[in-house]
C-alpha cells in the first residue's frame, strides 16, 4: 500500500506584494486599533509568527501567492512596507469548503471574528455542505452551537439588511437584530407581515425608534417578546398585534404601548408556581427528626397562614 503523501509546508521569505488576501476569509472587518497596536508590534521585533500561503492559480489578481492565515499581520506589513516576511507555502486547499473550513479552525482559538462577517461564510458552508443543522456545523468548525444559532438568526433578514450588518461604526448593531429577530420572525408568518418585503416595515420602525432614541437600549426591545408571549399564551395573538400596529403608527410611541399589567401579574403566578412546585418537593424529603430549629419551625407557621389566607380568598 502507498504511504499518503504528506502535505508541502515550506518556509520562505516572500515580498508582501507578491500576495493576495484570502476571498474566504471570514474576518471581512478589521478592528483599526487593534491593527495599530499589531503594526507597532511588528515594527519593534518584526514578524515572529509566520503567515500561511499557498501557491495562487487564479487569474485575478495576478500575484504569485494567496494568504490562507494571518491577514493583519500581511496587512501590517503593507502598511510599514516591509520588502520580505517569513510565510509558510502550504498546498492549495482543495475546494471553497475546504478553504472556508481550514479558516475557521485555524480561528477557533483566537479573537473572535465579528458576527455577520462570521455569518457569511456559514452562509457558503451551510450552502455547500447542504445542511444549516447546528450541531453539525459546530463539529465541522468548531464555532459554538449558540453562535451558529445567532448567525442563522441574522441570515434571516433581508437582504436588504446586509449592509447595515456590516457598518461596524453604525448605531446599529447586530445585537439589534438579535434582540427583534424573535419578534421579527413569529410576526413574519402572519399576512399583515409576511416574510421578507411586509416585515420590513416592523423592522424599518424599530430602526427608526432606536435611532431616534425613542428606544435607548436594544436589550429594551424584550418587552416586546414578553408580551407577545403572554398573548401567545392567551390565544390572543390580535391583542399584540394591535399594540404592534400602534407602535408602527404612531411616530413617537415608545415601548411603553407593551406594558401590559397583566404581563407582569402573569409573570409572578407563573414564578410563585414554580417556588411552591420546588417546595413541595423539598418538603416532602425532609426528616421532621432532624429539623429542630425553632426558626424553621416558625417560618413554615408563617408560611402555613400565608397559604390558608390565600386559600380562603380563591374560595
Amino acid at each position: 500500500m502507498a504511504k499518503k503523501k504528506s502535505k508541502r509546508k515550506t518556509l520562505l521569505m516572500v515580498s508582501p506584494d507578491d500576495i493576495s488576501p484570502n476571498p474566504h476569509n471570514p474576518r471581512l472587518i478589521f478592528d483599526p486599533e487593534d491593527l495599530r497596536e499589531l503594526r507597532n508590534s511588528i515594527d519593534k521585533v518584526g514578524i515572529l509568527v509566520p503567515i500561511t500561503i499557498f501557491e495562487n492559480k487564479r487569474k485575478y489578481p495576478k500575484t504569485k501567492y494567496s494568504l490562507l492565515d494571518g491577514e493583519r499581520r500581511w496587512r501590517c506589513a503593507n502598511n510599514l512596507k516591509l520588502k520580505k516576511i517569513p510565510a509558510n507555502v502550504v498546498d492549495e486547499p482543495g475546494d471553497v469548503t475546504q478553504n472556508i473550513l481550514f479558516m475557521f479552525n485555524i480561528h477557533h482559538y483566537r479573537k473572535e471574528w465579528a458576527l455577520f462577517p462570521t455569518a457569511l461564510k456559514l452562509e457558503v458552508l451551510m450552502k455547500k455542505l447542504k445542511t444549516d443543522s447546528e450541531s453539525t456545523l459546530a463539529n465541522f468548525t468548531g464555532v459554538s452551537r449558540s453562535m451558529i444559532r445567532r448567525c442563522k438568526a441574522l441570515l434571516w433578514f433581508p437582504e436588504t439588511y446586509r449592509n447595515i450588518l456590516m457598518d461596524r461604526e453604525g448605531k446599529i448593531s447586530t445585537d439589534f437584530f438579535i434582540e427583534i429577530y424573535p419578534i421579527a420572525y413569529r410576526l413574519s408568518q402572519e399576512n399583515e407581515y409576511l416574510y421578507p418585503e411586509k416585515i420590513k416595515t416592523f423592522i424599518d420602525i424599530c430602526m427608526n425608534k432606536f435611532s431616534e432614541n425613542i428606544v435607548s437600549d436594544v436589550k429594551e426591545f424584550r418587552e416586546l417578546r414578553k408580551c407577545m408571549a403572554y398573548y401567545e399564551d392567551q390565544n390572543n395573538l390580535n391583542r399584540f398585534k394591535l399594540r404592534i400596529n400602534k407602535f408602527i403608527k404612531t411616530k413617537h410611541t415608545g415601548l411603553e404601548v407593551f406594558a401590559v399589567p397583566e404581563i407582569e401579574a402573569d409573570r409572578k403566578r407563573k414564578n410563585i408556581i414554580k417556588y411552591i412546585s420546588y417546595l413541595n418537593e423539598n418538603l416532602k424529603t425532609i426528616n421532621p427528626n432532624l429539623v429542630s430549629d425553632v426558626y424553621f419551625a416558625e417560618q413554615l407557621k408563617e408560611l402555613r397562614n400565608s397559604l390558608d389566607i390565600l386559600i380562603e380568598n380563591i374560595d
